[in-house]
């Protein structure tokens, strides 16, 4: 007996309003994030090693110290 499939899902296309949306929300955040001091920057930078240490770590991968992240406050 052969295992059920589903069927493919498949979604429209994004309309080019959406997409010119998008694109500017983008540009809107990455000029937001231009204009951060530096310490702001490295605390967010600092704060999703921490998030990315811990996903990885709960599934089960194993790191070496130098990828682990460093507990200081910027």
């Amino acid at each position: 007996m052969r295992p059920y499939r589903w069927p493919p899902v498949t979604r429209p296309r994004p309309t080019p309003e959406l997409l010119a949306s998008l694109r500017a929300g983008k540009e809107a955040l990455h000029a937001a994030q231009r204009e951060l001091p530096l310490r702001e920057k490295v605390r967010q930078l600092l704060e999703l090693q921490k998030i990315d240490f811990a996903i990885r770590t709960s599934r089960g991968d194993h790191l070496e110290s130098w990828q682990k992240p460093w507990d200081i406050e910027p």
